[in-house]
């Protein structure tokens, strides 16, 4: 501890692996009872996948300088055509298929695909910056 807040990476990591394993029952559930998973359950693996990238993350964001400030800005740009090219393939598959899902399920997949995608480019900016 510093300063009163927590900055420790075991943290992350123990509240990464509780959202798994949290995660992985509601969309055992869903699945194995014959239904695409709820929204809820979508965006609790989103978070879960943002705890892992938190804890792999923590060295550079605990120091606060420059780099890390270079790598969200460059991790935003990159995560703003991502989810362009993912809503533009999202839209291709409503449009030319069966596939249908309700406003909550479609805006949950979105919104933790987001989540997922800003995070994880994230992790791969640090790795090569």
């Amino acid at each position: 501890m510093k300063n009163g807040t927590v900055h420790d990476k075991g943290v992350y990591t123990g509240f990464a692996v509780l959202l798994t394993v949290l995660s992985a029952v509601f969309l055992s559930a869903s699945i194995l009872g014959g239904a695409f998973p709820s929204g809820h359950d979508i965006m609790l693996a989103a978070v879960a996948i943002m705890a892992w990238c938190l804890s792999a993350l923590h060295p550079h964001f605990r120091a606060n300088d420059e780099r890390w400030h270079r790598i969200r800005e460059r991790g935003m740009f990159y995560s703003y055509f991502i989810l362009l090219g993912f809503l533009l393939a999202l839209m291709a598959v409503f449009s030319f298929t069966n596939f249908d899902l309700d406003g909550y399920r479609t805006v949950s997949v979105v919104a933790s695909f987001l989540i997922s995608s800003v995070f994880l480019t994230f992790v791969v900016l640090s790795k090569r910056m």
